[in-house]
């Protein structure tokens, strides 16, 4: 069985869980446990607390990319860095910032982030390329950038407070489950694009079936008809399960509902997903997407 649980996201379905902007997902596979994404830092360690997770079980920590709503968290899971690798690309180690009418602000790794990753760059694995983390879980390393639809960030992200220089987020990245059943797949923020990473993971795996897609897609700023292409485009995929967070956005959200139909579930903090044979399953016990 392979079970994931949503500790952070800007949403959640009960009353004793906190959110946050940001994300972060435990994952229960084959008998090993990790965690994708870390959230912005406010919320991790009690909704894991509350949910019944020892944080310190993780046996490996995975990162999207470097924005402070992904990273944050860092200090409180990774309490072990010399028995705990850190996979990242090395693009998400750079300074990230917001820039617009009102001025520069940072928006990559917090400051303790850095100092701490500083301290122990030997437990550091970088992704920059397809890799296998444990048994049946991968990171896609850098997503190639096909569709000119994707291609264009519609926020004003720089590499430097000047906003001269944009950025590329060459570090966005996914992580997908090879499962009996077909892929899982979990998006950060799918800065590079919601179809293109999942047409580099069909490629990736020679166009296995897709169970589920669940995570940031990144369509909150998106125009009408980038969010109409996208649908079009993720259908073809054809999902069995379509569970949006974080930086979605709500009219997306519920474009993707209209979409998908029975194949949509509302996410947020204290989701379960349990996958079983070939569907995925609901808890009994907590609330799940």
């Amino acid at each position: 069985m392979t079970r994931l649980t949503i500790l952070a996201d800007n949403t959640t379905q009960r009353a004793d869980l906190r959110t946050e902007h940001g994300f972060a997902c435990w994952i229960e596979m084959g008998g090993h446990k990790l965690l994708f994404d870390t959230g912005a830092g406010q919320v991790l360690h009690a909704n894991a607390a509350a949910l019944g997770i020892d944080l310190a079980q993780t046996e490996a920590i995975a990162l999207s990319h470097g924005h402070y709503d992904h990273t944050g968290g860092l200090p409180e899971a990774w309490k072990t860095p010399d028995a705990t690798p850190l996979y990242l690309h090395d693009g998400a180690l750079a300074a990230r910032y917001r820039v617009n009418v009102t001025g520069a602000k940072e928006i990559g790794m917090p400051r303790v982030v850095r100092e701490l990753i500083g301290q122990h760059m030997p437990a550091l694995r970088y992704t920059n390329a397809p890799t296998e983390i444990l048994p049946g879980v991968w990171l896609t390393g850098y997503v190639p950038r096909r569709h000119p639809e994707e291609t264009a960030e519609p926020e004003p992200f720089f590499l430097a407070p000047s906003g001269q220089q944009p950025d590329p987020l060459v570090d966005d990245q996914a992580l997908y489950l090879v499962t009996g059943g077909g892929l899982v797949v979990l998006l950060g923020c799918a800065h590079a694009g919601v179809i293109n990473t999942l047409d580099h993971i069909r490629d990736l795996t020679d166009n296995a079936p897709l169970r589920a897609v669940i995570g940031g897609m990144h369509l909150r700023v998106a125009s009408p008809s980038r969010l109409a292409w996208t649908i079009v485009r993720l259908q073809e995929h054809r999902p069995m399960l379509v569970a949006p967070a974080h930086c979605t956005g709500e009219a997306a959200m519920k474009a993707l509902a209209e979409a998908f139909a029975d194949r949509y579930r509302p996410c947020g903090t204290g989701a379960i997903f349990e996958f079983i044979n070939n569907q995925p399953t609901k808890t009994k016990e907590k609330p799940i997407c």
